[in-house]
């Protein structure tokens, strides 16, 4: 007699290019290591998108499309630069109500993903480089060999859950997205 497989709950993870692809990729791992009831779902939204609007867009096409033939997502994420707002407020305004309204949680890597990156570090935890020259050389010296982008192999062998831990306690939407995967758990008293 076969056994059933436990159902695995559907989380997406929208990511703004390879970068981010490779980092949730790392975050799917853990998951699969420590065999948490979670299906991570990594799109790609880099090619055919260009600004956060386009990006959020294209990834609630991409959820309807896929959860037209499956159950619904658990949980929508979405990582997303800073340094991509457009100059127009209006636009930058209506990206953040869209996602809101289609229920999607925008992790935002300020002002990029390289300084999302650096924030994983011990006494980097806080450090917000102002442009996207200053991240990638603040970057640069905590992690020396970095190069863009970088497999879910090469983001572990750098940056331990502890790191990631370390970025949620300041950043509450990725605190969100590690809470609904499992990979924080609140200890009962």
């Amino acid at each position: 007699m076969r056994t059933a497989l436990p159902q695995r709950a559907p989380i997406f993870i929208g990511c703004e290019g390879q970068s981010e692809v490779g980092y949730a990729g790392w975050l799917r791992d853990m998951v699969r290591d420590r065999n948490l009831p979670f299906h991570l779902k990594l799109e790609d939204l880099g090619l055919g998108a260009g600004d956060p609007l386009s990006r959020i867009e294209l990834a609630i096409n991409r959820v309807k499309r896929i959860e037209k033939n499956r159950i619904a997502f658990r949980g929508r994420y979405i990582f997303l630069d800073t340094d991509q707002l457009a100059e127009d407020s209006a636009r930058e305004q209506r990206a953040k109500r869209l996602a809101a309204d289609n229920a999607f949680i925008i992790i935002w890597q300020d002002p990029t993903h390289e300084a999302f990156l650096m924030r994983h570090f011990v006494g980097k935890e806080t450090h917000l480089p102002p442009t996207k020259q200053a991240a990638d050389s603040a970057l640069s010296r905590v992690w020396p060999d970095y190069r863009k982008p970088c497999t879910a192999t090469q983001i572990g062998r750098h940056i331990g859950l502890g790191g990631a831990i370390r970025v949620a306690a300041n950043l509450p939407e990725f605190d969100r997205l590690l809470r609904s995967i499992g990979l924080i758990v609140d200890q009962a008293r």
